[in-house]
C-alpha cells in the first residue's frame, strides 16, 4: 500500500515518517517490550519518591534502563510513550485518606485503558497509619493482567537502612 497519511482517532495527523510510525504501530500491537523500567511515582512528604529511586537503583544494578516519572511534573499522556514498550511498570502512591493518589487513580485508569499486556508490576508506597494505597495500587495492576513483583510498603519516612534493604531485596526477584 502507498499510505499517504495516517490518521489515528486521537493524535496527530502523519504525512511523513509513514514507514517507521507503521512499524512503531506494529511493535505497539503485537505487545512487544524492551528491557526497560519505568517508575511512576507521586509523592507527598517525599517517602515515596525515595522508595521510588531505592527501585531504581534496583533495576539499574541488574543492567535495566529506568525512567522515573513524578506524576506532579509529567503529563500522564507523556508518561504512557514510555510504557508502551517498557517490560516493568512501577508504581507508586502514599495514602491519602485511605487510598492512592489522585493523580495516581487517574494515570492507572488510563494505563488500564491502554491494556498491555507482557508486563511485569510494582506497587509501591509509603504510609501513616492505613497504608492502603498500596494494596490498591497492586490491585489495577494485577487487573491490567501483570505479572507482580512483591509489593513495597513502607510505613513513616524510610531511612537509608531501609532503603538499601528495599534495593537489595528487589534486586534479587528481578531476573532478566
Amino acid at each position: 500500500m502507498d499510505i499517504e497519511i495516517i490518521a489515528p482517532s486521537h493524535g496527530v495527523l502523519w504525512r511523513s515518517h509513514i514507514p517507521e510510525i507503521v512499524e512503531q504501530y506494529k511493535k505497539w500491537s503485537a505487545n512487544e517490550t524492551e528491557d526497560i523500567a519505568v517508575i511512576v511515582y507521586d509523592t507527598m512528604w517525599n517517602s515515596t519518591e525515595k522508595i521510588a529511586y531505592a527501585v531504581q537503583s534496583a533495576f539499574e544494578a541488574k543492567g535495566i534502563a529506568t525512567k522515573i516519572r513524578n506524576l506532579k511534573t509529567n503529563h500522564i499522556s507523556d508518561i504512557m510513550t514510555d510504557v508502551v514498550t517498557a517490560k516493568y511498570i512501577c508504581v507508586g502512591s502514599p495514602t491519602l485518606n485511605n487510598n492512592m493518589l489522585p493523580t495516581v487513580a487517574a494515570f492507572l485508569t488510563y494505563l488500564k485503558g491502554l491494556a498491555p499486556k507482557n508486563r511485569k508490576g510494582l506497587a509501591f508506597g509509603s504510609y501513616g497509619w492505613g497504608g492502603q494505597s498500596v494494596g490498591q495500587v497492586e490491585d489495577v495492576l494485577k487487573n491490567c493482567g501483570f505479572d507482580l513483583f512483591e509489593q513495597i510498603k513502607i510505613e513513616y519516612i524510610p531511612d537509608d537502612s531501609v532503603l538499601s534493604d528495599i534495593t537489595n531485596k528487589l534486586k534479587g526477584e528481578i531476573t532478566t
